[in-house]
């Protein structure tokens, strides 16, 4: 099977791609479409055997035809800017990436000339706005520039693509892996640098907010079981635990586990485009296709939190 996976070098790219090569029971022609942002992947990104990568940007319809060369069956768009804050000060980055990137995606596969079968999207559970996802919800309510552009890819890809699509809304992803140079990517990895270095970690909205963290590999199995099972074809589904977190908790058990002499300041401030509450259930992705989360939070952070001592030992 060909697989094209724009922002194939990224977290969770890298990760699929080499659940695919362990997979014996097929054999996977793999491209990647990334820029390799160094904001991302600092000066050396890591690149698997047996894998092309073609460096490119997902705004250009020249890479974009370079990557379609090679006739994928399947999409997995994973490319796309994140964070929250950052996008409430960089607008155009934020659009001309998630969405021109996307429709540009659309016009080359429609044209027919790809063989293209399927679309996997990676959305946001940031499309809700604010408390419990539900993926029958019809009211969502976007509060970030972010969140406005993830819904907006969904949409596009409902409204016009000519090919089957699934649409998964993952809430917070983290594990081993994940980016330590990038300041958007996520409280875990942000937290931990800060605490191995004893330096205080700032808490808002008065240590209330909650988020559904849910650990890689979940996220992975997850993508995976949709690529060739047709009960998910034409549906969006929610990638979470079900169980809504504290942030705060999570501070708290991030510095006992690295051991840290930091301070955590617990403040009133208010980010614009963040949401207080997060969490999901993903019932329907297990009636499905029997998918489940079976790693717990706690298990997620010694094994992060394992890797990052190691990362950070070896410089």
């Amino acid at each position: 099977m060909k697989i094209l996976i724009t922002g194939g070098a990224g977290f969770i790219g890298s990760k699929i791609i080499n659940k695919l090569v362990l997979d014996s029971s097929q054999t996977y022609k793999i491209v990647v479409l990334d820029n390799m942002l160094e904001q991302i992947h600092g000066n050396t990104p890591e690149l698997i055997d047996g894998v092309t990568y073609i460096i490119g940007d997902v705004r250009n319809e020249s890479d974009w035809k370079k990557a379609l060369e090679f006739n994928p069956e399947v999409i997995l768009h994973l490319a796309s800017e994140t964070g929250t804050g950052q996008s409430m000060d960089e607008i155009n980055r934020y659009t001309t990436t998630n969405i021109v990137g996307t429709s540009l995606m659309l016009d080359l596969i429609n044209s027919g000339k790809y063989g293209t079968k399927k679309i996997i999207l990676s959305s946001s559970r940031a499309v809700y706005g604010e408390g419990i996802n539900d993926e029958n919800n019809k009211f969502l309510e976007p509060k970030s520039v972010y969140a406005i552009t993830k819904l907006t890819q969904e949409q596009l890809i409902k409204t016009s693509s000519k090919v089957p699509y699934t649409i998964l809304r993952y809430q917070n992803v983290f594990g081993d892996g994940q980016s330590l140079n990038n300041p958007y990517t996520g409280i875990i990895s942000i937290f931990s640098n800060l605490f191995i270095n004893n330096k205080d970690v700032t808490i808002f909205d008065n240590g209330k907010p909650t988020r559904d963290f849910i650990y890689v590999n979940d996220v992975v199995n997850a993508t995976l079981g949709c690529i060739i099972n047709e009960n998910t074809n034409y549906k969006t589904y929610d990638i979470g635990t079900g169980i809504p977190s504290k942030i705060l908790d999570v501070t708290q058990q991030l510095k006992k586990l690295i051991d840290s002499n930091s301070k955590i300041i617990v403040t009133d401030y208010h980010r614009k485009g963040d949401i207080m509450h997060a969490y999901t259930t993903s019932n329907k992705l297990y009636k499905d296709i029997g998918w489940s989360p079976v790693c717990t939070l706690n298990e997620g952070l010694v094994k992060f939190v394992n890797w990052f001592k190691k990362e950070i030992k070896n410089g």
